[in-house]
């Protein structure tokens, strides 16, 4: 294979068949603010052509602090449109498919990944679902304050259910989200997602690795299956 240019520094980590992989696969990212944005970003930069991007939220002036494709020109844009064009600048051959719905009001999805980048609990629940009616693995993602966690689920794992359940709303709401903590677990979204495509052992599935920026610690917490 005839590595292109733009891919050419990824190569210490990437193998030429990582790369083929990373552009035959389709990956469904549900969610485009902070975590989706920088996220989608990394992962069209390292190699992945065939995105599905689903959000039907507009950009708003709070959206400011920390959401990578926001600026005061896009302020009541939907984020589809923008980040399509912007992805587009990136790479003008990607094959991009742009949602502007809610994921559970979508009848027809269809995919080799789904990424969960959204903060709203019961649509986090809804993936989780979604995951085991299609059989497809699920990348979760979430964070708020100085704290996050990552980790992947197979269909049949019900951690989201069972650590979403009953809860009204997640971290984010009462810590916020500063810019440093959204891209600093949208960058380990992307390396799990590599890993993944890399069928690497230390990989995270089933559980979830979670991130505290203020005590500098990193910890794994684990599920069931259905």
């Amino acid at each position: 294979m005839n590595i292109p240019e733009r891919y050419k520094m990824n190569m210490g980590v990437l193998s030429e068949e990582d790369l083929e992989i990373l552009q035959r696969i389709e990956v469904v990212i549900v969610g485009l603010g902070g975590l989706g944005g920088y996220l989608v970003n990394q992962l069209i930069r390292l190699g992945v052509i065939n995105l599905t991007l689903i959000d039907f939220d507009a950009f708003s002036e709070s959206n400011l602090n920390r959401q990578l494709f926001s600026n005061r020109s896009v302020i009541g844009k939907y984020k589809v449109d923008v980040i399509y064009e912007e992805l587009k600048k990136i790479n003008p051959n990607a094959a991009i498919k742009c949602i502007k719905k809610k994921v559970q009001d979508i009848k027809d999805l269809s995919g080799d990944y789904i990424i969960d980048c959204v903060d709203n609990i019961e649509t986090k629940i809804f993936l989780s679902k979604l995951s085991e009616k299609h059989n497809i693995l699920l990348l979760h993602g979430a964070c708020g304050g100085w704290y996050g966690q990552v980790g992947w689920m197979s269909p049949k794992c019900t951690l989201l259910e069972d650590l979403y359940t009953g809860e009204e709303k997640g971290i984010e709401k009462e810590l916020l989200n500063p810019p440093f903590i959204v891209n600093a677990v949208a960058s380990i979204m992307a390396s799990e997602f590599i890993k993944m495509i890399k069928k690497d052992s230390g990989i995270v599935i089933d559980e979830l690795l979670i991130i505290d920026l203020l005590n500098n610690e990193v910890v794994k917490s684990g599920g069931k299956s259905r």
